[in-house]
């Protein structure tokens, strides 16, 4: 088969393997589900003194609490989104640090994983703030709905917080509450993370980790590989051309030798095929 063949066929099967390569916010950033709260709390606590915390953003659960308006609530949630998304702008700008983590976790090094994250959340936040929605959120209400949102979100991470202690009657001003405070606003904040590196960053990892099983490539042709698609990331931000695609995949084509050549191509020619049968 002649080269341009080839090029077009690898080109084709690129634009399979990055498939959906923008961030649509209606389908992949949908807020965490809120349960029906029975009472002005959110968490729960069972019989045996087992806590179990709100899934997502706590701000999100209290203000579902203190207003059941309808355009609120819709605007409470394009405001997770938001987050999610400038979390993802904030990844991208941050891709060395963010592969510098997934080598930490894929080796198993969680101390390292962590250490790295805290570094990554200072950056962007260096106040620690516990409640980043809170202010924004606070403007759609009124003072006694705002002193309310307060007391609940109070009340909530302390009794959190109290959970992971050996006592239950922790006190708000103590070392211990604002030590497992702090930990558990880091939980929060990796959480946030994860949701922004699943809907932009991580599609390119399983791609590179699908190529290396393909043709397992040398030490040195991976490290190339991986460097030309993080250069490729920093580039397009997320929004990269056909033609920055296809370049991309002839990049990695022409780095390596004749054999894995001939496997990369086998490769995507393969996910070419699945895609559009």
């Amino acid at each position: 088969m002649t080269r341009p063949a080839k090029a077009s066929l690898i080109s084709f099967a690129l634009l399979a393997a990055f498939a959906a390569p923008g961030l649509a916010q209606s389908d992949l950033l949908k807020g965490p589900s809120i349960p029906a709260q029975t009472q002005n709390t959110i968490g729960s606590t069972n019989m045996n003194g087992h806590f179990t915390p709100v899934e997502g953003r706590p701000e999100l659960a209290a203000f579902a609490l203190v207003t059941t308006d309808p355009e609120k609530l819709a605007s409470a949630r394009d405001l997770e989104n938001q987050r999610i998304f400038d979390l993802t702008t904030y990844l991208v700008d941050e891709i060395d640090a963010v592969r510098e983590i997934t080598d930490a976790i894929a080796a198993g090094n969680q101390t390292q994983a962590q250490i790295l994250l805290a570094q990554l959340r200072l950056r962007y936040d260096p106040n620690l703030i516990r409640d980043p929605l809170l202010t924004e959120l606070e403007t759609m209400l009124d003072a006694n709905q705002r002193a309310e949102l307060t007391r609940i979100l109070d009340d909530y991470w302390l009794r959190w917080a109290a959970s992971q202690s050996d006592t239950m009657n922790m006190r708000p001003d103590s070392s211990a509450y604002k030590k497992a405070e702090h930990q558990l606003n880091n939980q929060l904040f990796q959480e946030d993370i994860r949701q922004a590196y699943d809907a932009s960053l991580k599609r390119y990892r399983d791609t590179l980790d699908a190529i290396v099983a393909a043709i397992q490539p040398t030490d040195d042709q991976q490290a190339q590989i991986r460097t030309l698609i993080t250069e490729h990331i920093k580039e397009t931000k997320l929004k990269a051309t056909n033609a920055q695609r296809q370049a991309l995949m002839l990049d990695i084509y022409h780095l390596l030798d004749e054999d894995r050549q001939e496997q990369f191509f086998l490769f995507m020619t393969s996910i070419a095929i699945g895609r559009s049968g």
